[in-house]
């Protein structure tokens, strides 16, 4: 496969080169000049809706590889959310006085299921490594988005686990825990809503990258409003799974209407934060500044 790789780029921009001479016929020399030296440098993705940065893939197979990168950290997101689901609800029951010696039992398989989390990611991105990256996603480079998103989870915590009346917050695992069933029980059922709105976000920022190596870099403006409607959906989503909980009085008084909505706003406005990072090569191969 290393050695397919050049062979391609070079058939690639052998093709991309008779296309621009070709260009070159119909345009001034100096205009010619100036969009091939663009092209070269990478074609920023439009903004809106991007606007935390990021190229355009150079091609098909870039795209891939990229698409290929931000599935294995969702799956890792979405897996340590819900390491973080299952211990709330079991350290609500073991922080009762009659159960305190089981405590120390569930903040170990909390870290047990944190580690197997991390194994599970290594082992995802190894084989998305092995079939082949751009050079700003090698290993480095996606343990380094790896690395922002751990650093958003105690960020968000607090806020959607906020009853604290049992420990605040445990020491082992940093999340606040309940004294009551039906808190933790709430507390975990806003999670999954929020866990749900960044993924179909991602989704929704996926499918819109797509469309720009359709068409040149560009997205056309019936696309951008299909962009749009495609994140106006998961919030209605995520607000609707919000209200319901309110209306069904599973949601904690620590965590009123308004704040969990606003969670699910958040968690879609992450989805897009690390467009620029995942999204990042170049034609050359090379990340661009």
């Amino acid at each position: 496969m290393a050695a397919s790789l050049p062979v391609a780029r070079a058939a690639e921009q052998k093709g991309g080169s008779a296309m621009q001479r070709s260009r070159c016929r119909l345009v001034p020399l100096g205009v010619c000049a100036l969009a091939a030296s663009t092209a070269f440098a990478g074609t920023p993705l439009p903004d809106p809706p991007f606007s935390n940065g990021g190229f355009v893939p150079p091609n098909s197979t870039v795209l891939k590889q990229e698409v290929a990168v931000g599935k294995v950290l969702t799956k890792y997101a979405a897996t340590i959310a819900k390491c973080d689901q299952a211990a709330v609800l079991a350290l609500q029951l073991a922080y009762e006085p009659a159960n305190q010696n089981k405590v120390p039992a569930v903040q170990d398989a909390w870290t047990l299921c944190r580690s197997n989390a991390g194994t599970k990611y290594e082992v995802l991105r190894d084989k998305v490594l092995l079939k082949g990256t751009p050079a700003c996603l090698d290993q480095g480079g996606i343990d380094g988005i790896r690395a922002q998103i751990d650093a958003q989870f105690p960020l968000l915590a607090p806020t959607v686990y906020c009853d604290d009346d049992a420990a605040a917050p445990d020491p082992v695992t940093m999340l606040n825990i309940p004294d009551f069933r039906n808190e933790a029980s709430g507390e975990v059922s806003a999670a999954k809503v929020v866990t749900k709105a960044a993924t179909l976000a991602g989704k929704c920022y996926t499918q819109a990258v797509t469309y720009t190596v359709k068409f040149g870099g560009t997205l056309p403006p019936e696309l951008l409003a299909k962009f749009n409607a495609c994140i106006a959906k998961a919030q209605t989503a995520s607000d609707t799974a919000m209200d319901k909980l309110d209306q069904t009085q599973k949601l904690p008084r620590c965590l009123p209407l308004a704040a969990a909505q606003g969670l699910g706003s958040t968690a879609i406005d992450l989805a897009g934060q690390f467009i620029d990072e995942n999204y990042c090569a170049s034609p050359s191969g090379a990340f661009v500044e």
